[in-house]
């Protein structure tokens, strides 16, 4: 009887370090969670209002020559804030495509620890 008893905590015991390192490497696995970016708004430039003298309909205009420089100097301004703005939308937008492919990973990495093999039916 007590090589029977014997015998079988052993077999227990040599079961429960089977199920322990086949659980372990499971649990050692980290899987790399996305971090989101932070939250980006850029705010979109006005465009200069078309002077007064200027007939979009006819295309034509009555404005002196100063009128039409400082209107041309102010859509210079505006494309490169505008072109800096689209700049910025751009950046903010391949951080949120980074961010969507790391959660991605995360998800499979996830999938892959908690079920590694095919799919469990019972």
């Amino acid at each position: 009887m007590i090589r029977t008893f014997a015998g079988a905590s052993l077999a227990c015991l040599l079961s429960a370090v089977a199920v322990a390192q086949e659980a372990e490497p499971a649990a050692s696995i980290s899987c790399p969670t996305a971090v989101a970016p932070v939250i980006e708004r850029p705010t979109k430039p006005t465009r200069p209002p078309l002077p007064s003298c200027v007939n979009e309909a006819r295309g034509t205009h009555t404005c002196r020559g100063a009128v039409l420089r400082d209107y041309e100097a102010a859509m210079t301004r505006y494309e490169g804030q505008f072109n800096a703005y689209v700049s910025s939308v751009n950046g903010y937008l391949a951080k949120l495509e980074t961010y969507t492919r790391e959660a991605v990973a995360y998800a499979e990495c996830e999938r892959r620890t908690v079920m590694p093999s095919a799919i469990i039916t019972g």
